[in-house]
C-alpha cells in the first residue's frame, strides 16, 4: 500500500517486527518508538476517532485503536499490522489551530486514515509480501494505484465524518499549507507531486465530496416530504458509493414508510415507531389494489433487505432490530417481528429509545387481540416518556383522537432570506448540479443564512425545492416563529403538526398546508426551519 495521507506527506517505509509500517514523516530521524500522549488531548482525538468508527458501523473487521504519538516526525498513519491509526502530537496541535473548526479538521485526518482500513486499501501489499514469487504480486506492486486511493481517502472519508456530524468541506486545502509549513517540507519532494499539484487534486476531491453531500441531504429531505420514491433513488447513489449501517437503515425506513403509504388506515390503525403519521397514507396511490399490493411487498421486501445489510455491519445495533420488528409486525410475521424485538431490546441502554420496544410490544399485542397485555405496554411506554404511546392508546380505547385543527391561510407565502421560490422556478440556478441517474439531477444553492436544495426529474415534470435556514437566522415565519422559539409556540401558531418525523436528536414538524417544517432540537425548540414547493406526486 501507498504511505498514508500522501496529499499531505512525503513517506518514508519502517520495518517493525510485525511487519511494514507506512507512516508519514519529515525526516529520517522520525523513526522509532515514541510516548503515547494521554489526558485531554487524548480524550479529545479517542472521541472524535469513536464518533468516525461508529458512523461507519462496519463491527464485521475488528475496530481499530487511536494511539497519539508525542514525538514530532509522523503526521497521520494506519498501521495495517496492528490495526493501528497513530496521530503525531504536532498534527493535533496543527488541528487546533483551525479554531472552530478544530475538530472538523481532526475528524478530516481521522477519517482518512480509517478509510484506508475500511476499504481495504493495504490488500495488494499483503498479497504481494505473502506471494512475492508470483507474477500477478509482481504486476500489482507495480500498479501504483496510491493516488487513487488517496483521492478515495480524502472523499469518503470526509463523507463518513460529515454523516456524524463533521463538516470537513473546504479543511483539506488549509490543513496541507499548515502541515508543510509545521513540519518544513519541501514543496517539491522527489516522487510526489508538488505541492500546487497535491492542491488541485485535494481540490477534486472535495468537490466530489460535496456533490455526495448533496446527494445526502436531499434524500433525507425527500423523506421528510414523503417523496419516498425519488429518495430511494439517491439512497442507491449513496450505496455505490459509500455503505454503512446508518444509511442502510435510512434506506431501509424510507422503503418502509413507502409501503406504509399504501396500507390503508383499517389494516393498521397504530402507529409504528418508523413511521411519521398515519394520516399520510394512501396519499397520491392511484394502483388498483393488486398493483398496490404487489408494490407494498416489494418495498418491505427491500426495508427488510436494508436493515439486514445494517446489521450485518453491526450486529448491536438496536435501531436496525426496531425497524426490522416493526416491518414483520406489518406482514404479519409475529414469532419473527418477537424475536427481533427481543433482540434489539437487550442491545439499547437508553431507558427512552427502549420505550419504543415497549410500544411495538404493545402494538403487536393489540394486533393479536391480546387487549389487556397491548394496554400494560403502551401505559408502561407512556411512564417513560414515549411520544407513540399516548397515541396509540387512544387508538386501543378507541378514543377520538383530536382532530388537526385547520392552518388558516396566511398572508402571502412563506419565504426565506427574502427568497420566494416561485422565482427560483423559473430561472432555476445551482452552485453545484449533481446527476443522480439518467433522468434524476439535484443540486444547491447558498444564501447568507440559508440552503436551497432541488430535487429535478424526468425533464422538470417531477420536482422539489427545499430552502432551510441555518444558524444564526434572525427572520420569522409569517406567524413569528424563529430559531429557539419552543413547540408550545409553533402548535399556538400553526396548530398540530400533519405530519411528525422522529429523529435520533429531535424531531421535525411538518405542515404540507403552509408548505413548512420546523427541525427541533431533543429540548423541542426550533433548530431550523423550511419552506418548500414540489410537484404532485
Amino acid at each position: 500500500m501507498k504511505s498514508l495521507f500522501i496529499l499531505l506527506l512525503t513517506a518514508i517505509t519502517l520495518c517493525t517486527a510485525n511487519g511494514q509500517e507506512f507512516a508519514f514523516a519529515s525526516s529520517s530521524q522520525a523513526s522509532g518508538p515514541s510516548e503515547k500522549v494521554g489526558g485531554y488531548k487524548k480524550a479529545v482525538a479517542q472521541k472524535v476517532f469513536d464518533d468516525l468508527v461508529r458512523g461507519r458501523g462496519d463491527f464485521r473487521m475488528q475496530t481499530p485503536t487511536l494511539v497519539l504519538n508525542k514525538k514530532d516526525g509522523y503526521i497521520a498513519s494506519f498501521n495495517p499490522d496492528k490495526i493501528q491509526v497513530v496521530l503525531d502530537e504536532k498534527a493535533y496541535d496543527i488541528c487546533v489551530s483551525f479554531g472552530k473548526d478544530s475538530l472538523n479538521a481532526l475528524a478530516a485526518l481521522l477519517a482518512h486514515e480509517l478509510i484506508h482500513y475500511y476499504e481495504k486499501h493495504d490488500w495488494s501489499r499483503h498479497f504481494a509480501m505473502n506471494n512475492e514469487n508470483l507474477e500477478t504480486a509482481r504486476q500489482l506492486e507495480r500498479m501504483g494505484d496510491g493516488l487513487k486511493q488517496e483521492t478515495e481517502a480524502d472523499n469518503l472519508g470526509g463523507f463518513m465524518a460529515f454523516s456524524v456530524g463533521y463538516n470537513t468541506y473546504g479543511i483539506m486545502p488549509e490543513l496541507l499549507k499548515k502541515a508543510y509549513k509545521a513540519y518544513d517540507l519541501s514543496e517539491n519532494m522527489p516522487g510526489y507531486p508538488n505541492l500546487t499539484d497535491r492542491l488541485k487534486m485535494v481540490d477534486g476531491a472535495m468537490k466530489e465530496l460535496q456533490g455526495l453531500q448533496i446527494v445526502f441531504e436531499t434524500a433525507n429531505l425527500l423523506t421528510v416530504l414523503g417523496n419516498y420514491a425519488d429518495a430511494s433513488v439517491y439512497h442507491r447513489k449513496i450505496l455505490q458509493t459509500y455503505q454503512s449501517r446508518e444509511i442502510y437503515n435510512n434506506a431501509g425506513v424510507n422503503a418502509a414508510l413507502a409501503a406504509l403509504a399504501m396500507v390503508e388506515p383499517g389494516e393498521m390503525p397504530y402507529v409504528l415507531p418508523l413511521e411519521l403519521d398515519p394520516k399520510s397514507r394512501l396519499y397520491g396511490i392511484k394502483n388498483n389494489d393488486l398493483e398496490k399490493d404487489a408494490r407494498k411487498n416489494a418495498l418491505l421486501k427491500s426495508a427488510l433487505e436494508h436493515f439486514e445489510r445494517a446489521l450485518a455491519l453491526d450486529e448491536n445495533y438496536a435501531t436496525g432490530y426496531l425497524n426490522k420488528a416493526c416491518v414483520l409486525t406489518l406482514k404479519g410475521e409475529w414469532e419473527d417481528a418477537e424475536y427481533a424485538l427481543r433482540k434489539g431490546k437487550k442491545k439499547t441502554t437508553d431507558a427512552l429509545a427502549a420505550s419504543d420496544f415497549v410500544v411495538l410490544e404493545g402494538i403487536i399485542a393489540a394486533l393479536q387481540g391480546d387487549s389487556i397485555l397491548a394496554e400494560k405496554h403502551l401505559e408502561q411506554a407512556q411512564k417513560q416518556g414515549n411520544n407513540w404511546a399516548k397515541v396509540n392508546l387512544e387508538t386501543l380505547k378507541k378514543a377520538p383522537r383530536p382532530s388537526l385543527p385547520a392552518v388558516a391561510q396566511a398572508k402571502g407565502l412563506e419565504e426565506i432570506d427574502e427568497f420566494p421560490l416561485s422565482d427560483f422556478l423559473k430561472t432555476p440556478t445551482t452552485d453545484r448540479e449533481v446527476k443522480v441517474d439518467e433522468k434524476v439531477f439535484c443540486g444547491s444553492r447558498q444564501f447568507l443564512n440559508s440552503r436551497l436544495y432541488v430535487h429535478y426529474a424526468n425533464a422538470g415534470k417531477n420536482y422539489a425545492l427545499v430552502q432551510e435556514t441555518q444558524p444564526g437566522y434572525k427572520g420569522r415565519t409569517l406567524r413569528g416563529i424563529g430559531l429557539g422559539d419552543g413547540q408550545e409556540k409553533i402548535t399556538a401558531a400553526y396548530g398540530k403538526a400533519t405530519r411528525s418525523i422522529a429523529l435520533p436528536n429531535g424531531s421535525i414538524l411538518v405542515y404540507p398546508e403552509a408548505s413548512l417544517f420546523f427541525r427541533l432540537s431533543p429540548q423541542s425548540k426550533v433548530e431550523s426551519w423550511g419552506v418548500y414547493r414540489k410537484s404532485e406526486l
